[in-house]
């Protein structure tokens, strides 16, 4: 388990876990001031690291989901219980975290631990983050990326898995549609972040083609 500082304000803690597959999972920290934002959650196993590393940064402030799949919102009952603390996502992805029904391409319903108890990311809300937040939709409908401005990092959950130097779509069984998904990578060169960072994966230095080689490669 490691946790790296990627940029001025931002923080990535890794750990590697079985999730059906080993895989890695990055969870990230935005500091902002005295406060402390935390990024997805992992599972719930690594919970009590995730608040270590959440109060060593800082005060935390509150917990921003990408989406509601197992191995980003596993960990958020302890962790809100612990820290006392909001949890947001997207409008969109509330009632598969609520367990209202199931995402399109699975069978059985989510249980995620914290039904009824993440709230949608209103443009109310984003105006107090120090992000900048994007419906990036595709993986599940109501997926998200979060963009730290003044350092330039793009926080990519799902969007897309990575290595040093490419792009590679998501875990197809997973994904909603994967055309949706790889469409919505396009976000990338209308924000041209000097730094991808994705869930699984390595952190990426954009470049003009990155994009345009991933849609031509997957699409």
């Amino acid at each position: 388990m490691e946790l790296v500082q990627i940029s001025e304000h931002v923080y990535r803690l890794t750990y590697e876990t079985v999730v059906g597959i080993p895989i890695k999972i990055n969870t990230w920290y935005v500091v902002d001031g005295g406060g402390v934002y935390l990024i997805d959650t992992g599972m719930e196993d690594y919970a009590d690291t995730q608040l270590n590393a959440a109060k060593f940064l800082g005060a935390p402030k509150s917990i921003l989901l990408t989406h509601g799949h197992l191995d980003h919102i596993d960990g958020a009952k302890y962790l809100k219980n612990n820290l006392n603390i909001p949890i947001y996502a997207h409008e969109a992805e509330i009632p598969f975290i609520n367990g209202e029904k199931p995402y399109p391409n699975k069978a059985e319903k989510e249980i995620t631990g914290v039904k009824h108890q993440v709230e949608g990311l209103s443009d109310n809300i984003i105006k107090t983050l120090p992000l900048d937040v994007y419906l990036t939709p595709g993986h599940t409908p109501g997926h998200v990326i979060y963009h730290h401005k003044s350092d330039n990092v793009l926080l990519t959950g799902d969007l897309f898995f990575s290595n040093a130097e490419s792009l590679h779509p998501p875990i197809r069984k997973f994904t909603v549609s994967m055309g949706e998904n790889i469409n919505s990578g396009r976000i990338i060169d209308e924000i041209k972040p000097s730094i991808i960072s994705s869930s699984h994966g390595e952190d990426v230095k954009y470049n003009n083609d990155l994009y345009s080689v991933y849609k031509f490669i997957y699409e």
